[in-house]
């Protein structure tokens, strides 16, 4: 009879879920928005990063012009063409002086004086040419000019040697590592955010939302056991949030190959295998759950939505924590000395333990117990749900 009433009052919820299309593409679609939403836009500032470095590469005078008022005196001929790239002033050696003083009060940026005589040595007792550099190290874009100088006059400096100039792979690791451990410090929080508002909807919506319009009242005196009310209510935020986790889970796959071009174009190979994704799916699942549990009791003890909505924040400000906890190498130490036991902390475990699966670090126990925990966990919240829904003050808010 409980198992029954239960599932009536579940079915119930999820019809009321489904038939709404704002609930609904809540559940089906943010969460995949947000995690896929988020690797299309670190990649594209990446390649924003990546096309600026490109243009800033070429010759031409928007990529290494100086900023402002830059002079040079006695230019060889063979250098000519490249500072009129970068926006020089020829200047005569007599008005040095003028210009230095115009330097120092950041009416001008860069002084380069060329003896007249200058050339490249030809042996090595040969006398080498100073080039003299004025700048001011005040003036950011008097700096700047100097260091973009510096750099073109070092491209003439004659080669000694190359380093790994064939196509040989010198690197003997794996290429793919980098990107994984990049992929462990960012998907839990990724996959988090885009359930935990799903969640926290869910949650304030269905019992302190029916809470405030009164409805949970009218539910309470129907001939159904209270604890099967709110075992009902609860199945039906876990099979919704269930949903959204499966969405989040999709959002990651598909953004994976856009992260990947982060990291030396398309040249990374994602090693991820079914069983990983099938990790994965089943941790963030059980994630869902532990999450769900924790905003439900909020719900029940809260008086309205808006106190709900109010205090759940904190929960995910907590997670976020966490998660960025585990990025941290100062806290590698408290993690190593938790061992086992941070699989057993609800939510946490999830966070620890889909970042072990991205970095291929995990093991087979680890992601049982996390699963196993966050299940337990799960059916206490129900549990105490029902124990709550005992209490007429509570319900009455």
């Amino acid at each position: 009879m409980f198992l029954h009433d239960a599932l009536t009052v579940a079915k119930k919820e999820l019809k009321a879920f489904f038939s709404d299309k704002a609930i609904l593409a809540q559940i089906l679609i943010l969460p995949f928005a947000v995690v896929f939403g988020y690797s299309l836009l670190m990649s594209s500032m990446n390649s924003t990063v990546e096309d600026e470095d490109s243009s800033d590469s070429g010759t031409g005078t928007s990529a290494y012009s100086v900023k402002g008022t830059a002079y040079a005196v006695n230019i060889p001929d063979f250098m000519q063409q490249g500072f009129d790239e970068m926006g020089f002033k020829t200047a005569e050696e007599a008005d040095a002086e003028s210009i230095r003083k115009d330097i120092s009060q950041e009416l001008a940026q860069l002084l380069v004086i060329f003896p007249e005589d200058f050339k490249f040595p030809e042996t090595a007792e040969d006398k080498l040419c100073d080039i003299e550099i004025w700048y001011n190290i005040e003036n950011d874009d008097s700096f700047e000019a100097y260091s973009l100088t510096t750099s073109y006059l070092s491209s003439y400096r004659p080669t000694l040697y190359t380093i790994n100039s064939s196509d040989k792979k010198y690197d003997l690791g794996d290429s793919s590592a980098f990107f994984r451990e990049f992929m462990g410090t960012i998907l839990p929080i990724m996959i988090i955010t885009g359930v935990f508002t799903v969640c926290m909807n869910l949650a304030a919506e269905t019992i302190a939302g029916d809470k405030e319009r009164g409805f949970l009242n009218t539910m309470l005196i129907a001939p159904v056991k209270r604890s099967s009310i709110a075992a009902g209510k609860s199945i039906a935020i876990f099979v919704a949030s269930a949903l959204g986790g499966l969405s989040a889970c999709i959002g990651m796959a598909a953004g994976l190959p856009k992260l990947a071009k982060m990291f030396a174009g398309s040249d990374i190979s994602i090693t991820y295998s079914i069983s990983e994704y099938a990790l994965l799916f089943s941790v963030t699942i059980t994630a869902v759950f532990a999450v769900a549990s924790i905003l439900l009791i909020i719900s029940v003890l809260a008086k309205d939505v808006k106190q709900a909505t109010n205090v759940a924040p904190a929960v995910m400000m907590v997670l976020m924590i966490g998660g960025f906890l585990t990025t941290a190498e100062g806290f590698n130490n408290v993690i190593e000395d938790l061992g086992t036991i941070n699989f057993v902390i609800p939510a946490w475990n999830s966070i620890i333990c889909l970042k072990d699966i991205m970095s291929l670090d995990h093991t087979m126990s680890a992601v049982a117990i996390t699963c196993a925990a966050n299940f337990i966990f799960s059916v206490i919240a129900v549990f105490i749900t029902g124990r709550l829904f005992e209490n007429e003050k509570i319900v009455n808010g």
